[in-house]
């Protein structure tokens, strides 16, 4: 081969790799430096759902892919909001939570409401009372609350955007839920406890709230079965006057409860003078904790239509 037709060759090689490379570098153009798997809704195919009784409020938006976007207000507590994953694809560590446009209001400006942690459970992420509130006004609003995180499985990005789309149509019913729950959950007075200055028995503003709350959950709830009340003191003074002091907390109580509605035969009362201190009474702080009067409200619970099957178990794998 001679000089002239090896430099031919070499000159139709380096203009084949030249079209192949600037064919690879249009096909590759085309793609982002960092991948990102985006999951959310539009203007046709979102949905919100609610479940509403007087226990909690569960608004929702499903999330074709990955789960529930979920604002939750238990009876008691403050509104959250949560995502629940069919399969958590974030890594564990801090998620960017910002509010942004939908691609039909793209002059809308974004904002960042900081991070959220992402845990390795069947709700990856929860969000605070107060930047839940701003999530909500911002879907009022029309934007849509996005949540990014490094995928777990590589370096790619996760990305989930809550849709505005339908939002107000449904909030009104929202609120008429907020509206009904009751002023405490189950766990709130499960275990009520009132108590009492040195010597005394009488119900105080701060026991009667106490035992009001109770009363209100009790008569709304038709699954309670007993409530076992017990009278305690501290140790000052003589054994036999203290356990008639606790006797007559425990009565009291269960008085007032009959006297706000409850039907007397689920009440149990007893008195335990100061056998069973939960603190110390060698010291004041502890003695007026030991002088009090327990409420323990037994509940039928467990089986497939306790509308209590319906909170969140936040640390579910």
């Amino acid at each position: 081969m001679t000089a002239r037709q090896r430099f031919a060759l070499n000159l139709g090689s380096a203009a084949t790799f030249g079209r192949n490379s600037l064919i690879a570098l249009v096909f590759w153009s085309c793609f982002p430096a960092a991948w990102a798997a985006n999951y959310g809704t539009g203007l046709t195919n979102t949905t919100w759902q609610l479940e509403a009784n007087q226990y909690y409020c569960k608004f929702y938006q499903p999330i074709p892919q990955y789960g529930l976007a979920v604002f939750y207000h238990e009876a008691g507590r403050d509104l959250e909001f949560y995502l629940q994953a069919t399969r958590n694809q974030m890594a564990l560590g801090q998620a960017a939570l910002t509010i942004e446009a939908p691609e039909w209001r793209s002059s809308a400006l974004t904002s960042e409401l900081g991070y959220v942690v992402v845990r390795d459970r069947d709700i990856p992420l929860r969000v605070d009372a107060d930047r839940t509130r701003r999530i909500m006004g911002e879907l009022a609003n029309g934007m849509a609350p996005t949540f990014t995180r490094r995928a777990s499985y590589g370096s790619e990005s996760i990305r989930v955007r809550v849709s505005p789309v339908e939002f107000t149509a449904f909030y009104n019913d929202y609120l008429a839920c907020s509206a009904g729950l009751l002023p405490v959950n189950f766990s709130q007075i499960e275990r009520s406890v009132v108590n009492y200055p040195s010597g005394g028995e009488i119900l105080n503003a701060t026991a009667q709230t106490v035992l009001n709350n109770l009363v209100d959950y009790v008569l709304a709830d038709e699954r309670i079965l007993a409530l076992e009340v017990v009278g305690h003191s501290d140790n000052v003074g003589t054994r036999y006057d203290n356990r008639r002091l606790s006797e007559r907390r425990a009565n009291r109580v269960t008085d007032y409860l009959v006297e706000q509605g409850v039907d007397p035969s689920i009440i149990r009362t007893d008195y335990q003078g100061d056998r069973f201190p939960v603190a110390t009474n060698d010291t004041a702080a502890g003695r007026a904790i030991n002088r009090r009067s327990t409420i323990l409200v037994v509940r039928d619970s467990g089986d497939a239509d306790d509308p209590l099957n319906g909170l969140p178990d936040f640390d579910a794998r």
